[in-house]
C-alpha cells in the first residue's frame, strides 16, 4: 500500500491514521460510521499475557465446511503475505484457483482476490491470530471487510492494546473480549454445530 492510497471505505490514508490520535479526535468519524447493523461488530480479542489456551481454542475452532476460518499469519512475513494466508485458510489443504495472484500480485489484488474466496465459500467467520505482528493499514482493511462483506471479522491481539489502535477501533462499530470463557464461546469447536452465545446477544 502505497503511504497516500485509501486504506478504508471513509477514504482515509495512511497519513491520517499515523496522526489520528487523542488530539485530533474530534475530526474523527464516530464508530456509527461504521455501523454493522443486524450481525455482530468488529471484534478484537485482547489476550494481554498471550495466553496459549486462546491460540488453542482460535485454532480448534477452523472448520470452512462450517464457514469459519482461521488466519495464523505467517511470520515475518510482513502485511503483503495476510490475504495469501487468507486464500490457504479458505482453500483449506486445495489447490488454490489463482495462486499467481496471491503470491505475486500487490497487496490491493491479494485483498480482492482473498474478498473473492470468502464470499464464493460463503465464509460468515474469519479470525486472524497474532494480530499485533500486522500494521494499523491491515487492521483498517480488515475492518472494512467487515463492513462490507457478509464475513464477520475477528481478530486477536495478544498484547496490551497501544492507544494509537484503541483509538483507530473508535471509526468502527466494534466490540472488545478479554475473557477467555468468551473467547471459547465465540469460537466452538470444529465439527459442533452453531452461532455462539456471545453472537446470538448482539443479534
Amino acid at each position: 500500500m502505497g503511504l497516500l492510497d485509501p486504506i478504508n471505505p471513509l477514504g482515509e490514508i495512511a497519513v491520517d491514521v499515523l496522526v489520528c490520535g487523542r488530539a485530533a479526535s474530534r475530526r474523527c468519524p464516530p464508530g456509527k460510521a461504521l455501523r454493522t447493523a443486524n450481525r455482530s461488530p468488529f471484534t478484537v480479542v485482547v489476550d494481554r499475557a498471550d495466553d496459549v489456551r486462546f491460540t488453542r481454542t482460535v485454532l480448534a475452532a477452523h472448520h470452512p465446511a462450517a464457514g469459519r476460518v482461521v488466519i495464523h499469519p505467517t511470520v515475518g512475513g510482513g502485511d503483503r503475505l495476510l490475504w495469501h494466508d487468507v486464500l490457504h485458510a479458505v482453500a483449506d489443504g486445495r489447490p488454490l484457483r489463482a495462486p499467481s495472484c496471491a503470491a505475486r500480485g500487490n497487496t490491493s489484488a491479494q485483498e480482492r482476490a482473498a474478498r473473492a474466496a470468502l464470499k464464493a465459500a460463503a465464509m460468515h467467520r474469519m479470525t486472524v491470530l497474532r494480530a499485533h505482528r500486522i500494521g494499523w493499514g491491515v487492521w483498517a482493511d480488515l475492518m472494512a471487510l467487515h463492513h462490507s462483506t457478509g464475513t464477520d471479522v475477528t481478530v486477536v491481539h495478544h498484547a496490551e492494546l497501544p492507544v494509537g489502535l484503541a483509538h483507530l477501533l473508535r471509526h468502527c462499530d466494534h466490540r472488545i473480549l478479554t475473557a477467555y470463557a468468551a473467547v471459547r464461546a465465540l469460537h466452538p469447536p470444529a465439527g459442533t454445530s452453531g452461532q455462539s452465545c456471545v453472537d446470538r446477544r448482539h443479534r
